[in-house]
């Protein structure tokens, strides 16, 4: 009898010392769910990165790549090359509950969807 009560609070113990873990996966994946939702379907492909996410998961970075062509500089505009271009988003977060969303890269992107409160925020 003893021995399944010292199994049954080793097990509380390690859930809930894994909780807490989730919520910067979570977080971070609500994020990049995010990223992909605003990213234009007439874009190129978006290649992602491992998102990077700060301490207790309130601040996460999602970066990414896209392929453009063009032609290299102090060159003739007859050949073209492929060259990669970086995207970058960032959220805030409260807990679970995303507070901010903004583009940081490209530019174009950053001045559609600047740094604004969710919904949450202006209630």
């Amino acid at each position: 009898m003893k021995h399944r009560s010292l199994y049954t609070v080793a097990a509380a113990a390690v859930l809930a010392c894994t909780a807490g873990c989730t919520t910067a996966y979570q977080n971070a994946q609500q994020c990049k769910a995010k990223m992909v939702e605003t990213y234009p379907a007439t874009s190129p492909k978006l290649d992602y990165e491992i998102p990077r996410v700060s301490y207790r998961a309130t601040r996460v970075v999602v970066e990414g790549t896209y392929t453009v062509k063009g032609a290299p500089a102090g060159v003739t505009p007859i050949k073209t090359t492929k060259f990669p271009v970086s995207a970058a988003v960032e959220c805030t977060f409260s807990g679970d509950q995303m507070r901010t969303f903004q583009w940081l890269t490209p530019a174009t992107l950053a001045a559609k969807y600047p740094l604004q409160p969710d919904q949450a925020d202006t209630e």
